[in-house]
Protein backbone atom coordinates (compact mmCIF):
# COMPACT_ATOMS: atom_id res chain seq x y z
CA UNK A 1 0.00 0.00 0.00
CA UNK A 2 2.84 2.39 0.89
CA UNK A 3 4.46 1.69 -2.50
CA UNK A 4 1.16 2.41 -4.30
CA UNK A 5 0.69 5.66 -2.42
CA UNK A 6 4.30 6.70 -3.12
CA UNK A 7 3.91 5.87 -6.84
CA UNK A 8 0.74 7.91 -7.05
CA UNK A 9 2.46 10.81 -5.29
CA UNK A 10 5.44 10.71 -7.63
CA UNK A 11 3.14 10.54 -10.68
CA UNK A 12 1.25 13.55 -9.40
CA UNK A 13 4.45 15.54 -8.86
CA UNK A 14 6.42 14.54 -11.93
CA UNK A 15 3.89 13.05 -14.37
CA UNK A 16 5.04 10.45 -16.87
CA UNK A 17 6.37 10.71 -20.40
CA UNK A 18 3.34 10.09 -22.56
CA UNK A 19 3.20 8.22 -25.85
CA UNK A 20 3.53 10.21 -29.05
CA UNK A 21 0.14 9.21 -30.36
CA UNK A 22 -3.29 9.94 -28.96
CA UNK A 23 -5.61 7.18 -30.14
CA UNK A 24 -9.39 7.16 -30.05
CA UNK A 25 -10.95 3.69 -29.92
CA UNK A 26 -14.72 3.59 -30.55
CA UNK A 27 -16.35 0.92 -28.43
CA UNK A 28 -19.68 -0.48 -27.28
CA UNK A 29 -19.16 -1.27 -23.64
CA UNK A 30 -16.08 -3.51 -23.63
CA UNK A 31 -16.31 -4.44 -27.32
CA UNK A 32 -14.69 -2.62 -30.23
CA UNK A 33 -17.36 -0.77 -32.20
CA UNK A 34 -17.92 -2.22 -35.68
CA UNK A 35 -20.11 0.05 -37.78
CA UNK A 36 -23.44 -1.42 -38.92
CA UNK A 37 -23.11 -4.37 -36.53
CA UNK A 38 -25.80 -5.07 -33.96
CA UNK A 39 -25.26 -4.57 -30.24
CA UNK A 40 -27.55 -4.88 -27.25
CA UNK A 41 -27.78 -2.17 -24.61
CA UNK A 42 -28.15 -2.74 -20.88
CA UNK A 43 -31.96 -2.55 -21.21
CA UNK A 44 -31.94 -5.17 -24.02
CA UNK A 45 -32.45 -2.71 -26.85
CA UNK A 46 -30.82 -3.74 -30.13
CA UNK A 47 -28.94 -0.95 -31.89
CA UNK A 48 -26.56 -0.62 -34.81
CA UNK A 49 -24.34 2.43 -35.30
CA UNK A 50 -23.65 3.53 -38.89
CA UNK A 51 -21.91 6.87 -38.32
CA UNK A 52 -19.80 8.16 -35.46
CA UNK A 53 -17.99 11.43 -36.09
CA UNK A 54 -16.93 14.20 -33.76
CA UNK A 55 -14.56 17.14 -33.56
CA UNK A 56 -11.67 17.26 -31.11
CA UNK A 57 -10.03 20.66 -30.69
CA UNK A 58 -7.74 22.59 -28.32
CA UNK A 59 -5.80 19.45 -27.36
CA UNK A 60 -3.68 19.99 -24.24
CA UNK A 61 -1.37 17.91 -22.06
CA UNK A 62 -1.43 18.79 -18.38
CA UNK A 63 0.85 18.20 -15.44
CA UNK A 64 -1.12 19.01 -12.35
CA UNK A 65 -2.79 22.34 -13.14
CA UNK A 66 -0.05 23.36 -15.55
CA UNK A 67 -0.54 23.20 -19.31
CA UNK A 68 2.71 21.61 -20.55
CA UNK A 69 1.69 21.39 -24.20
CA UNK A 70 -1.02 23.07 -26.25
CA UNK A 71 -1.60 22.13 -29.87
CA UNK A 72 -1.88 25.11 -32.20
CA UNK A 73 -4.53 25.22 -34.94
CA UNK A 74 -6.06 22.23 -33.20
CA UNK A 75 -9.09 20.92 -35.10
CA UNK A 76 -9.48 17.20 -35.72
CA UNK A 77 -12.43 15.35 -37.22
CA UNK A 78 -12.51 11.86 -35.69
CA UNK A 79 -14.47 9.42 -37.85
CA UNK A 80 -15.03 5.80 -36.82
CA UNK A 81 -15.05 4.90 -40.54
CA UNK A 82 -11.59 6.38 -41.12
CA UNK A 83 -8.86 4.66 -39.09
CA UNK A 84 -6.30 7.37 -39.88
CA UNK A 85 -8.52 9.98 -38.25
CA UNK A 86 -8.50 8.08 -34.95
CA UNK A 87 -4.90 9.12 -34.23
CA UNK A 88 -3.48 12.50 -33.23
CA UNK A 89 0.27 13.05 -33.05
CA UNK A 90 1.61 14.27 -29.71
CA UNK A 91 5.07 15.72 -29.03
CA UNK A 92 7.84 13.48 -27.71
CA UNK A 93 9.32 13.64 -24.24
CA UNK A 94 6.47 15.49 -22.55
CA UNK A 95 5.70 14.57 -18.95
CA UNK A 96 2.03 14.80 -18.17
CA UNK A 97 -0.63 13.35 -15.94
CA UNK A 98 -3.65 14.69 -17.75
CA UNK A 99 -5.22 15.26 -21.15
CA UNK A 100 -7.72 17.93 -22.04
CA UNK A 101 -9.61 18.68 -25.25
CA UNK A 102 -12.80 20.25 -26.47
CA UNK A 103 -15.48 17.97 -27.84
CA UNK A 104 -16.49 20.13 -30.77
CA UNK A 105 -15.20 23.27 -32.39
CA UNK A 106 -14.99 26.64 -30.68
CA UNK A 107 -17.09 29.68 -31.53
CA UNK A 108 -14.25 31.21 -33.58
CA UNK A 109 -14.37 28.32 -36.05
CA UNK A 110 -18.14 28.61 -36.20
CA UNK A 111 -18.22 32.34 -37.03
CA UNK A 112 -15.36 32.20 -39.53
CA UNK A 113 -17.47 30.68 -42.27
CA UNK A 114 -16.60 27.55 -44.20
CA UNK A 115 -12.97 26.52 -43.64
CA UNK A 116 -10.57 23.89 -45.03
CA UNK A 117 -8.90 20.73 -43.76
CA UNK A 118 -10.95 18.79 -41.24
CA UNK A 119 -13.31 21.78 -41.08
CA UNK A 120 -14.07 21.60 -44.79
CA UNK A 121 -17.87 21.49 -45.31
CA UNK A 122 -17.41 18.51 -47.62
CA UNK A 123 -16.71 16.41 -44.50
CA UNK A 124 -20.42 16.46 -43.75
CA UNK A 125 -20.19 18.32 -40.44
CA UNK A 126 -21.24 21.83 -41.49
CA UNK A 127 -24.71 23.35 -41.33
CA UNK A 128 -24.73 25.84 -44.19
CA UNK A 129 -28.22 26.92 -43.20
CA UNK A 130 -27.15 27.69 -39.68
CA UNK A 131 -23.54 28.79 -40.28
CA UNK A 132 -22.01 26.44 -37.82
CA UNK A 133 -20.46 23.03 -37.29
CA UNK A 134 -21.95 19.82 -35.98
CA UNK A 135 -19.73 18.91 -33.04
CA UNK A 136 -20.85 15.32 -32.62
CA UNK A 137 -22.74 13.08 -35.02
CA UNK A 138 -24.16 9.66 -34.17
CA UNK A 139 -26.45 7.78 -36.54
CA UNK A 140 -27.80 4.26 -36.65
CA UNK A 141 -30.87 2.12 -36.38
CA UNK A 142 -32.88 0.40 -33.70
CA UNK A 143 -36.15 -1.55 -34.07
CA UNK A 144 -37.70 0.51 -31.29
CA UNK A 145 -37.27 3.79 -33.19
CA UNK A 146 -40.59 4.88 -34.69
CA UNK A 147 -38.89 7.02 -37.31
CA UNK A 148 -38.51 6.17 -41.00
CA UNK A 149 -36.43 3.01 -41.43
CA UNK A 150 -36.08 2.82 -37.63
CA UNK A 151 -33.27 5.36 -37.80
CA UNK A 152 -31.82 7.52 -35.05
CA UNK A 153 -29.85 10.61 -35.96
CA UNK A 154 -28.18 12.86 -33.41
CA UNK A 155 -26.42 15.85 -34.95
CA UNK A 156 -25.25 17.89 -31.98
CA UNK A 157 -24.16 21.43 -32.68
CA UNK A 158 -24.75 25.06 -31.78
CA UNK A 159 -22.25 27.65 -30.59
CA UNK A 160 -24.32 30.59 -29.35
CA UNK A 161 -25.73 30.99 -25.85
CA UNK A 162 -27.91 29.36 -24.53
CA UNK A 163 -27.50 26.55 -27.07
CA UNK A 164 -23.71 26.20 -27.09
CA UNK A 165 -22.82 22.52 -27.24
CA UNK A 166 -19.01 22.42 -27.18
CA UNK A 167 -17.80 20.51 -24.10
CA UNK A 168 -14.46 20.24 -22.35
CA UNK A 169 -13.18 16.73 -21.64
CA UNK A 170 -10.43 16.23 -19.03
CA UNK A 171 -8.92 12.81 -18.44
CA UNK A 172 -6.26 11.56 -16.04
CA UNK A 173 -3.25 9.72 -17.46
CA UNK A 174 -1.89 6.99 -15.24
CA UNK A 175 0.77 5.67 -17.61
CA UNK A 176 2.36 6.37 -20.99
CA UNK A 177 -0.64 5.05 -22.92
CA UNK A 178 -2.93 7.65 -24.44
CA UNK A 179 -5.63 5.44 -25.89
CA UNK A 180 -9.06 6.89 -25.25
CA UNK A 181 -12.12 4.66 -25.40
CA UNK A 182 -15.25 6.26 -26.88
CA UNK A 183 -18.13 4.19 -25.51
CA UNK A 184 -21.26 5.00 -27.56
CA UNK A 185 -23.31 2.63 -25.39
CA UNK A 186 -23.00 5.09 -22.52
CA UNK A 187 -24.69 7.74 -24.64
CA UNK A 188 -27.37 5.57 -26.25
CA UNK A 189 -28.39 4.13 -22.89
CA UNK A 190 -29.32 7.62 -21.67
CA UNK A 191 -31.74 8.15 -24.57
CA UNK A 192 -35.28 6.79 -24.82
CA UNK A 193 -35.08 5.92 -28.51
CA UNK A 194 -38.84 5.34 -28.66
CA UNK A 195 -39.45 8.95 -27.72
CA UNK A 196 -36.37 10.66 -29.15
CA UNK A 197 -34.66 9.49 -32.30
CA UNK A 198 -33.81 12.76 -34.03
CA UNK A 199 -31.89 15.84 -32.90
CA UNK A 200 -30.90 17.83 -35.97
CA UNK A 201 -30.62 21.44 -34.81
CA UNK A 202 -29.32 23.51 -31.87
CA UNK A 203 -31.49 23.55 -28.77
CA UNK A 204 -31.98 22.19 -25.29
CA UNK A 205 -31.94 18.55 -26.42
CA UNK A 206 -28.65 19.05 -28.26
CA UNK A 207 -27.12 20.71 -25.20
CA UNK A 208 -28.25 17.88 -22.89
CA UNK A 209 -26.98 15.15 -25.23
CA UNK A 210 -23.68 16.99 -25.73
CA UNK A 211 -23.08 17.05 -21.99
CA UNK A 212 -23.73 13.32 -21.90
CA UNK A 213 -21.50 12.73 -24.94
CA UNK A 214 -18.60 14.35 -23.08
CA UNK A 215 -18.83 11.60 -20.43
CA UNK A 216 -18.27 8.67 -22.80
CA UNK A 217 -14.50 9.18 -23.04
CA UNK A 218 -12.09 7.38 -20.73
CA UNK A 219 -8.44 6.39 -20.90
CA UNK A 220 -7.95 2.72 -21.67
CA UNK A 221 -6.03 0.81 -19.04
CA UNK A 222 -2.63 -0.36 -20.23
CA UNK A 223 -2.68 -4.11 -20.84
Amino acid sequence: MKRLVLSSFLLFVYGTIVAQTLRFQPSFHQLPLVLDSSYVTADSTTVAVSILRFYVSHVQLLNGEEVVWLESDSYHLVDAADSASLQIVLPSGVKADGLSFLLGSDSLANVSGAMGGDLDPSRGMYWAWNSGYINFKLEGTSPICTSRNNEFQFHLGGYAYPNATVQQVKLELSDASVTVLVDVAQLLETVDLKALSMVMSPGAEAVALSKQAATIFRVKDEE
